[in-house]
């Protein structure tokens, strides 16, 4: 026996006359109504998820604004799709009358409690107390402080907690020429954008996503939430936005989604500490998106692969953009040094190769090499034969722990 009551009509949430039509089914509205009233009490990753719907209706949707995970085909040849937003995964279709149709969110209504234990990425502002650095929750809604030059790091994963990440990424942001030194940031502080994270971003062992940054899915969330606090801080002036190590990666994607919106940041600034993922992707990245760039972009450790690995054609993309600022002469000095650099590191090479007991020419993996030349450094330090280049290079951490007593 069939029922007389009439199927709930889809909700229609956006569409104009010029538009796009997006409607969203009867299974997927309740969940889609708790994020409306999460996204109206200031949760910024709701606001985030509510924005990138609605702005399907603009025509939006292969830009990296919101990021797609291609699905199916339908019977009735309508492309299924799922966008990736934090929180919350949201599988939609695009329709025959090129328009939307929401089919079910998959959200974590408690998004803003994992922040809270330092399970989600989140802004933090970090400030230093009796020698300490302590960490609190940035403004609601995930807004840097709103002061003229203000430094914001983006840290590396791998950290247990925000605080720890705020007392490696201080020593670390200190040595970019923008961020004023140690002095400056041990006295005003700076905000922390916090990727929560097993181990670091990029370098040798993840090699794939640190050649390309952009296409790395599991950082999405991160870069989403890092774009939206960029945004919001276009108002203020000289903001300095610097990462350390695999912290590149969440800035590089973020100053992508930027940039694809046409959103332009010209009184910002940039700078990579140390990056382990492309140098030069991240360059692109931030002059599409219309970031200054100091003397330096970058600095890296002599022994640092990823961060050296396309240097020539970072100094060769600076040449043709900044025609005003980065001379010739300048480009000319830069490529001298970078070669300087490889040079030194091949020495280097050679010598924690013989220690280790392996041949560069053997068909050693990358993971067994790397294990192999760290307990070479291990064995090296231990008889006051490596210099500080190396200390860092292949043991950041016990380089912060001798760094802070200095």
């Amino acid at each position: 026996m069939f029922s007389n009551t009439p199927a709930k009509r889809e909700l229609r949430i956006a569409g104009t006359h010029s538009g796009k039509p997006v409607t969203i089914t009867p299974q997927a509205e309740p969940i889609y109504h708790e994020l409306v009233k999460l996204a109206r009490r200031g949760n910024h990753w709701a606001q985030i998820t509510v924005n990138a719907i609605n702005q399907l209706a603009s025509g939006r949707l292969h830009q990296n604004n919101i990021f797609i995970k291609p699905s199916a085909m339908n019977r009735g040849g309508t492309e299924e799709f799922v966008m990736i937003l934090p929180g919350c995964k949201v599988t939609a279709e695009k329709l025959e009358r090129d328009g939307f149709r929401i089919l079910h969110f998959e959200a974590d209504l408690n998004y803003g409690e994992l922040i809270e234990k330092y399970q989600k990425p989140g802004l933090y502002k970090a400030s230093k107390q009796d020698g300490q650095w302590e960490v609190g929750p940035a403004k609601k809604g995930g807004k840097i402080e709103s002061l003229e030059d203000r430094v914001v790091a983006i840290c590396d994963s791998g950290r247990e907690n925000p605080r720890e990440a705020a007392r490696t990424a201080s020593s670390r942001i200190s040595s970019a020429p923008i961020s004023g030194g140690g002095i400056t940031i041990d006295r005003h502080g700076f905000d922390l954008h916090y990727t929560p994270g097993e181990r670091g971003i990029g370098g040798l062992r993840n090699y794939k996503n640190a050649i390309r940054p952009l296409k790395d899915q599991q950082l999405y969330e991160s870069a989403l939430l890092l774009a939206k606090t960029m945004y919001d801080a276009r108002g203020t002036e000289g903001v300095r936005w610097i990462s350390e190590f695999g912290g590149s990666a969440v800035l590089t994607q973020a100053m992508k989604i930027l940039a694809d919106q046409k959103i332009q940041l010209k009184e910002h600034y940039v700078f990579l500490v140390d990056p382990t993922t492309s140098p030069n992707t991240a360059y692109k990245a931030a002059h599409e998106a219309g970031l200054n760039v100091d003397r330096k972009f970058s600095s890296t450790d002599m022994l640092n692969y990823m961060g050296n690995r396309d240097q020539l054609e970072l100094i060769g993309n600076r040449l043709r953009f900044e025609k005003k600022n980065y001379s010739l002469l300048k480009a000319s000095a830069d490529v001298i040094e970078h070669c300087k650099s490889l040079q030194g590191a091949g020495a280097f090479m050679g010598t924690l190769a013989a220690t280790a007991g392996l041949s560069l020419s053997a068909p050693a993996s990358a993971a067994a090499f790397l294990t192999a030349l760290g307990a070479a450094a291990t064995t090296a330090i231990g008889l006051g034969k490596v210099g500080n280049a190396m200390i860092r290079a292949w043991l950041p951490k016990h380089h912060d722990k001798l760094k802070s007593k200095f």
